[in-house]
């Protein structure tokens, strides 16, 4: 399927957009720790240690991982959707119904990535959480006043099935806008049908405008060009080539302006077939 291969091609830049968005998720929950310092939450100082150690663990770890050591591995995305998942379940123990928006969390990460796979493995492990969680809480809650249930049944019975319920809904809404997004993009990016299906003479085409594209280029801004078709991201090109991440951009705009597209995913759908031949 095509979209299996834009996917593939740009996996390695939803990890660093992803990445990016632990951390701004990390500073979200510093300043809820700052508040709690500050009196304005009540909740334990022991309690906001727990929730930032396991920030650290779930969240910085991972972006770490990703923006620092260059870590592209396909099994990234599961374990980025899983620290959320943790990160989400330990919040919420924390804080109780305060924080069940949250569960949201890895499944809009997951959406990032367009792979129903994923996204469906997301349900799973937010809904274990939120099980977990309340499991938890039955059996040992710091601060007993918020939660109003009491009891292991009833817990789990009036806690954590309509929390379930609560997240299934959004699920279900995330899917429906992951799916409708994914058809778009078909319907966008040129040759949605299987590539086999491309006819001679479209390839050909295809392949003479890449060699002109080439012509029109700089010996630099073409070693650039090759590797985006090729899927690679602004920070591993920046590595390939030894360049800063901003001489990155430039040389990635004055690209764009010179054949007319600034569509990536249709760039490399286009022409990453013809990059090992002109290597």
């Amino acid at each position: 399927m095509i979209m299996d291969i834009i996917l593939k091609k740009n996996e390695a830049e939803i990890n660093e957009n992803v990445a990016k968005g632990l951390l701004v998720i990390f500073g979200c929950i510093l300043l809820v720790a700052l508040f709690c310092w500050l009196g304005i939450f009540e909740i334990y100082f022991d309690m906001t240690v727990v929730m930032l150690l396991v920030a650290l663990i779930t969240l910085v770890i991972p972006a770490v991982m990703i923006l620092k050591l260059h870590f592209y591995n396909s099994i990234m995305k599961y374990l980025v959707v899983t620290g959320t998942a943790i990160m989400a379940g330990t919040t919420y123990v924390l804080f109780t119904f305060q924080a069940v928006i949250i569960f949201i969390v890895p499944t809009i990460i997951a959406g990032f990535y367009l792979n129903k796979r994923l996204i469906y493995y997301s349900g799973i492990v937010s809904v274990l959480s939120i099980i977990v969680a309340h499991v938890i809480t039955g059996v040992y809650l710091r601060q007993p006043w918020i939660e109003p249930f009491t009891g292991m049944e009833e817990i789990l019975r009036y806690g954590a099935i309509p929390r379930c319920l609560q997240y299934m809904g959004c699920f279900l809404l995330i899917c429906m806008m992951v799916n409708r997004y994914m058809q778009i993009i078909l319907q966008i990016v040129p040759g949605t049908n299987d590539l086999s299906n491309n006819n001679d003479r479209e390839v050909t085409e295809d392949e003479q405008t890449f060699r002109a594209i080439l012509q029109e280029l700089t010996e630099r801004e073409q070693s650039v060009f090759m590797l985006l078709v090729g899927g690679y991201t602004n920070m591993q090109i920046a590595d390939q080539l030894c360049l800063s991440n901003g001489t990155v951009k430039n040389y990635i705009s004055t690209i764009y302006e010179k054949i007319g597209t600034k569509e990536r995913n249709a760039l490399i759908m286009k022409y990453s077939r013809f990059v090992k031949e002109n290597d």
